[in-house]
């Protein structure tokens, strides 16, 4: 048989009191004695009362919850950005809503509706890859509900931004390669539309510039090519690489296979840097050289700049960019050594 939950009015009829008196007690409120206040603190806590969230968020017309959507689950990067919003999220008593938008915009319109309705008092969210319409994201400013958009940048909605510095971790990743005697670098870059893609971009090719190698458009790939396997291969082939730079750690994994085929050994003719530091580079053999974006600490500083304008939605907007770390592993080599 079910458990009846214990309500204010359960404890005001047992102490021969209004219920207006208990919720007082309960919320710190005036006009109740201490010896009475403490008297029904304690029947509160020896009947197990917790109080309705629903009735409590229609007083206060907040509901403590804020809304997520990210791409996915699956990649190391969105855990650790969860693991850091919900450090801060959790210890100021908020409750997340997750959901996941699988890159795809429909479902993230979806989900910023539901999340709408639902009344979170602000959401935090990553664009999908493929977004063009951004509607939703504007239906929520004009709502007055808070939005922070963490990881991707775009310049059609104005509202605060935490993002990594893609264009100077592309620039360091990048520069070490130059500076370790490689000329023919590969690029693999991201999907279109992303300013992530965008920004590595420009560091790979501002480095090239900076160290007068001038930029070959044959070593530049797309990594949504559905040949790109084929494509690796042709230009290992017909250019003499020696290095190469890519938009994810799961893109120089297909180097690595092509590598492997090709029998190019790494890193004694080929050095590889990817980016997003996965548990796979750490995997793979040789150990792969990657870009840490410090996801974790843009999970923090996201829901702070959240729970920030939450409390003052006057405070300015920012954008802020979290410095990317070089991560040197076994799959670049080192004229230093």
């Amino acid at each position: 048989m079910k458990k009846k939950r214990i309500s204010i009015t359960d404890i005001a009829y047992a102490l021969h009191v209004t219920p207006s008196t208990v919720s007082r007690a309960l919320n710190g409120g005036g006009k109740v004695s201490e010896k009475k206040r403490l008297e029904i603190i304690a029947l509160a806590k020896e009947l197990g009362y917790r109080p309705n969230p629903i009735a409590k968020s229609l007083l206060e017309n907040k509901t403590h919850t804020i809304g997520l959507i990210i791409p996915e689950f699956t990649h190391h990067f969105y855990s650790r950005m969860l693991a850091g919003i919900e450090s801060v999220t959790s210890k100021a008593g908020y409750q997340l809503l997750i959901c996941t938008s699988n890159e795809n915009q429909n479902q993230e319109i979806k989900s910023t509706l539901t999340l709408l309705d639902a009344r979170v008092d602000g959401i935090l969210a990553t664009i999908s890859k493929m977004n063009d319409k951004f509607e939703h994201l504007q239906e929520v400013l004009d709502s007055g509900t808070p939005l922070v958009l963490v990881d991707r940048f775009s310049e059609e909605i104005e509202t605060p931004y935490v993002i990594s510095d893609d264009f100077k971790g592309a620039f360091s990743a990048v520069e070490y390669l130059c500076q370790n005697g490689c000329r023919n670098i590969l690029h693999i870059k991201g999907p279109d539309n992303l300013s992530t893609t965008f920004n590595r971009f420009m560091g790979y090719k501002e480095a090239l510039r900076k160290h007068e190698i001038e930029l070959n458009e044959h070593l530049i790939l797309e990594g949504s090519d559905p040949d790109l396997f084929e494509k690796i291969t042709s230009c290992m082939k017909n250019h003499p690489l020696d290095g190469a730079f890519t938009y994810s750690d799961y893109l120089a994994f297909e180097i690595y296979k092509v590598a492997s085929e090709l029998k190019i050994p790494i890193p004694e003719q080929l050095s590889v840097i990817g980016y997003a530091d996965e548990p796979i580079s750490t995997y793979i053999n040789p150990t792969l050289s990657t870009v840490n974006q410090q996801p974790f600490e843009m999970g923090v500083l996201g829901a702070k700049y959240l729970l920030n304008r939450i409390h003052d939605p006057t405070i300015a907007m920012e954008t802020s960019r979290v410095e990317t770390k070089l991560i040197l592993r076994e799959s670049c080599r080192n004229l230093n050594n």
